[in-house]
């Protein structure tokens, strides 16, 4: 434990230098063939956060050079264009860090024929058909009329689908997701698919300390690792969708990305491990493994030797739930304690404390998850899990087991008013939709398939934001309702219902004590029969 404290207590991956808290990182970012790319960016940011730090733009021979300071765990990322970007891991303590390293970088996967070409919006994903067609021409792509200043993808569609994220004719600016994004300078755009690189999925990384080396070695198998395991789950559950068959379980996925070789790998990786925290790299990489056979036994070594208040939990706090997968609940609840009560890190307090809020309010602990939910809206305001964590206040009033609040909505008579009295006799489902949506039409859909196959008395109180029109208005002739109108998703007639998203549905029974909610009512055609079956 002291020999950890220490590791900590320094910088990760250099000598100790004179400038506290000074991050100093500096290199070359070229292709699988050595060369400089034509645009390259390098970029420091915090672990669990999308926006950098500090962002430069490599020479035109490739090299760089940031700095910044601060404190805690980074990501330096290394981006190239049509190129993959690689991340390395950096934690700063008391100490300087600095450090020269060389990257070459795979290509993005662009598709090696093209069927056509698209020009999408700036947040496109490799899988859009949305887009406006180019037509090639002998000097390549070229589509005009465009707004100056717009941003864009390029997304090519062939043998295999890839995005090429903008000719490198086009002024650059690197995307939080990785990807590139052009800006238009002029009215049309040229795109030039002999600007392309020659295909490589190999990157490599070098550098000049070989604390540095072992640990961006373990962090880069970490997350190859876990890529292919999510590749495969998602081929996986395709061809199970395709055939209606089984889409497998976990642990076929991991013997076939050689876990149990990747194991003893690991475990060699230790042995030869030049610092504390390479071996804890190493060890975060384990806990991606399914315990047994020998895994177990690095599981728990990692709970030792990583202690809750370390940064290495911000790369993948869900790694913090597979090491405590096989604990006790004491030993459990115990280290998650303490990772909400000392990590320095945002990201990982807020998964953390939100993954034991949801398990302690289904659980109906309310004194636990109470504590946890003032964590995550007191300690983490503005994190985005502090937004979410509302559904799962164990006070608020819209939960399962309360009593349906007192509310007042508008009649369909000028000066009329429902209210819980009125509608309270018999089970009840009060629907809060907008008046166009077609989510809620959807939904209410499921509903009216339910009605038309059971006997079951319920009665539907429809509050609507707008009149209902097009498609909803449709649905709702086929269900005996009442209607209320109100005019805007802020109105403070919808105030009791704590409508956090539209469609809201709440389901009571004929006393008025809430029997499901939105968390519960995943299908109305099936489960509204249920939960009323349930009541006393």
């Amino acid at each position: 434990m002291h020999r950890l404290i220490a590791a900590l207590a320094a910088f990760v991956f250099c000598s100790l230098l004179a400038f506290a808290e000074q991050i100093e990182i500096s290199g070359r970012i070229l292709d699988a063939r050595g060369n400089p790319l034509p645009v390259a960016h390098a970029e420091l940011r915090r672990a669990g956060r999308l926006e950098p730090l500090v962002q430069v733009r490599a020479n035109p021979d490739g090299s760089f050079a940031l700095s910044a300071s601060g404190e805690g765990l980074f990501l330096v990322r290394l981006a190239g264009l049509h190129h993959r970007s690689i991340d390395i891991p950096v934690v700063v303590g008391s100490a300087a860090v600095r450090e020269r390293l060389t990257v070459q970088l795979a290509t993005l996967p662009f598709p090696e024929t093209r069927d056509s070409v698209l020009l999408s919006h700036r947040g496109a994903l490799p899988t859009t058909t949305e887009g406006t067609l180019l037509r090639e021409r002998k000097e390549g792509y070229i589509l005009g009329g465009l707004r100056r200043g717009d941003h864009y993808r390029i997304v090519i569609r062939g043998q295999g689908r890839g995005v090429v994220t903008a000719s490198s004719r086009d002024s650059l600016m690197l995307a939080p997701d990785g990807y590139y994004v052009g800006i238009l300078r002029t009215d049309s755009l040229v795109f030039d698919p002999a600007e392309l690189p020659r295909r490589s999925d190999a990157g490599t990384i070098t550098c000049q300390s070989a604390q540095w080396q072992q640990i961006a070695n373990a962090y880069q198998a970490l997350v190859q690792y876990q890529q292919a395991f999510a590749d495969s789950s998602n081929a996986a559950l395709a061809r199970a969708v395709r055939t209606g068959g089984s889409a497998g379980d976990a642990g076929a996925i991991h013997t076939s990305l050689g876990a149990w070789r990747w194991r003893d790998t690991i475990l060699a990786r230790l042995a030869t491990a030049r610092s504390p925290l390479a071996e804890q790299f190493w060890l975060l990489f384990a806990l991606a493994l399914p315990a047994g056979d020998g895994t177990d036994e690095l599981h728990r070594r990692a709970l030792r030797e990583i202690p809750p208040s370390s940064p290495l939990w911000a790369l993948d706090p869900q790694l913090v739930f597979q090491a405590l997968a096989h604990r006790t609940d004491a030993e459990r609840r115990q280290f998650l304690d303490a990772l909400i009560e000392t990590n320095p890190d945002t990201t990982a307090r807020a998964v953390c404390a939100f993954t034991e809020l949801v398990a302690a309010f289904t659980a109906r602990d309310r004194e636990r998850a109470r504590m946890l939910y003032t964590v995550l809206t007191k300690r983490c305001p503005t994190h985005p899990l502090a937004k979410t964590a509302e559904r799962y206040n164990p006070d608020r009033r819209i939960q399962r087991g309360a009593t349906l609040p007192e509310f007042r909505l508008p009649g369909k008579q000028r000066g009329t008013a429902i209210t819980r009295e009125r509608v309270l006799g018999q089970p009840l489902l009060v629907a809060i939709v907008l008046g166009d949506c077609q989510p809620c039409a959807e939904r209410l859909a499921e509903l009216a398939q339910w009605r038309d196959s059971t006997k079951h008395p319920l009665r539907l109180l429809i509050a609507s934001v707008g009149t209902p029109s097009g498609e909803l208005a449709r649905v709702l002739e086929r269900i005996p309702h009442e209607l209320s109108i109100v005019s805007s998703p802020s109105a403070p007639e919808l105030e009791p219902f704590e409508v956090e998203g539209f469609p809201t549905f709440v389901l009571t029974d004929a006393t008025g004590t809430i029997r499901a909610t939105n968390q519960e009512l995943r299908s109305l055609r099936t489960d509204v029969g249920r939960y009323l079956d349930q009541q006393p």
